[in-house]
C-alpha cells in the first residue's frame, strides 16, 4: 500500500514555490494543495495506468508545454521567475520539448506546483474562496481536470475531508 507524503510539508513547499514566482496568496496555495491532494493523493508522481500525467498534480507534459509556448514565452518576468524557481536555464522556456518537461515534472516537486499554479493563472476568472469547498471543486473540475477528466465535485468533496495539513 503506498504511503502519502506528509500534508503538512507539501503546504510548506507550495507556499515556499508559489512565492517563488510571485503566484502566492492564500487561495492560490489552498487550491494547489487541494489539487496534488485529489489528484495523486500525495502517493503517486506518474498517472496511474497509461496516461501522460506525471507529479503529485498530475501535470501533463503536453500541458507544461503549452504553458510555456502560449503563455510564458509571452511575459518575460514570469518566465525568468519559473526558470529561476526551478533551477532551469532561461531558454527552458522556448527550447525544452514536451519530453524534456515530462522529465522535469517526473523529478521535481517544485515544477508540478508551479505548472499546476500556472494551469489556474491562465483562467480568465478568479479563484474561488477558501471558504466555499464547493467553488473550489467546481474551479478544479473546470478548469484543471476538465469535462473529459474522470474526476467529480463530489471526489474532490469527499477526498478533502481527508485532508491532514491542519
Amino acid at each position: 500500500r503506498a504511503k502519502r507524503v506528509d500534508h503538512k510539508q507539501i503546504r510548506r513547499i507550495t507556499e515556499h514555490y508559489l512565492k517563488r514566482v510571485d503566484l502566492w496568496s492564500p487561495e492560490a496555495e489552498e487550491l494547489v494543495f487541494l489539487t496534488g491532494l485529489v489528484e495523486s493523493g500525495y502517493k503517486y508522481i506518474r498517472q496511474l495506468g497509461e496516461g501522460p500525467a506525471v507529479s503529485f498534480h498530475q501535470v501533463e507534459p503536453q500541458t507544461a508545454y503549452d504553458v510555456c509556448k502560449n503563455y510564458l514565452s509571452y511575459r518575460e518576468k514570469r518566465a525568468k521567475l519559473v526558470t529561476d524557481a526551478l533551477y532551469l536555464p532561461d531558454e527552458a522556456i522556448n527550447d525544452y520539448s514536451k519530453e524534456d518537461w515530462e522529465e522535469i515534472l517526473w523529478s521535481s516537486i517544485g515544477a508540478g506546483i508551479v505548472f499546476c499554479r500556472l494551469v489556474y493563472r491562465r483562467v480568465p476568472k478568479p479563484l474561488p474562496r477558501i471558504d466555499e469547498p464547493i467553488g473550489m471543486a467546481a474551479y478544479w473540475k473546470t478548469w484543471y481536470n476538465t469535462s473529459e477528466g474522470a474526476g467529480t465535485i463530489d471526489k474532490f468533496l469527499s477526498t478533502i475531508e481527508r485532508r491532514k495539513d491542519q
